[in-house]
């Protein structure tokens, strides 16, 4: 009695052991392991793809991200130097136009000298010349060096010619108008006399 009593209690466990019972749905379904780790695989296999899937999918739009970074930068690296450019393009227009004005006060105050008026206006003008020029200074204006000094034609514009000596040969002799940089660009080239030796 006792050697049935093992042998129901071992099949027992055996079918125990070849059965599942699932509880998810709230009703317990009992299957077997070998059909329980094939639907596990299954739905493993079914992650994996998923999980690849999501994985491209945030690579793709990581690239898009660094993508769009780097454009945004570009743009605002762009914007930027198209402002200053801007800005110097019209300060350039601005002293451009005040450079006349420079020139005849300079002209009007070698006047007045000459004429003898009396000096208070000669002063007052002069003081008035200076300080506009020194706005146009603090602002990048810088008058071109030319008289004494070796013709150079980036820089200086010959409209005459006198015979010098062999020393003097090629240099400034006169200046007949100034000529100015804005920055390192030449906006006005000196108007010069320039020695020639025959």
């Amino acid at each position: 009695m006792k050697r049935k009593d093992n042998v129901e209690k071992a099949s027992v466990v055996e079918a125990a052991e070849e059965v599942h019972t699932d509880k998810t749905m709230g009703v317990e379904i009992e299957t077997p392991i070998k059909e329980q780790t094939a639907e596990q695989d299954s739905e493993i296999s079914q992650l994996k793809k998923q999980l690849e899937e999501k994985t491209k999918q945030c690579d793709e739009n990581y690239d898009k991200y660094v993508r769009m970074q780097a454009e945004f930068d570009n743009y605002r690296k762009r914007t930027i130097k198209e402002k200053e450019e801007l800005y110097f393009i019209s300060l350039e227009r601005v002293i451009t136009e005040l450079l006349p004005i420079v020139d005849n006060m300079e002209r009007a105050i070698a006047s007045f000298k000459k004429s003898g008026l009396e000096s208070s206006y000669v002063e007052g003008v002069d003081m008035i010349q200076k300080q506009l020029f020194s706005v146009l200074q603090k602002n990048g204006l810088k008058e071109i060096e030319a008289l004494g000094m070796e013709f150079d034609p980036n820089v200086h514009h010959a409209v005459m010619q006198v015979e010098g000596s062999s020393e003097e040969e090629n240099k400034v002799k006169e200046v007949l108008q100034k000529g100015y940089f804005l920055g390192s660009k030449v906006i006005r080239p000196a108007m010069v006399q320039v020695v020639v030796n025959s």
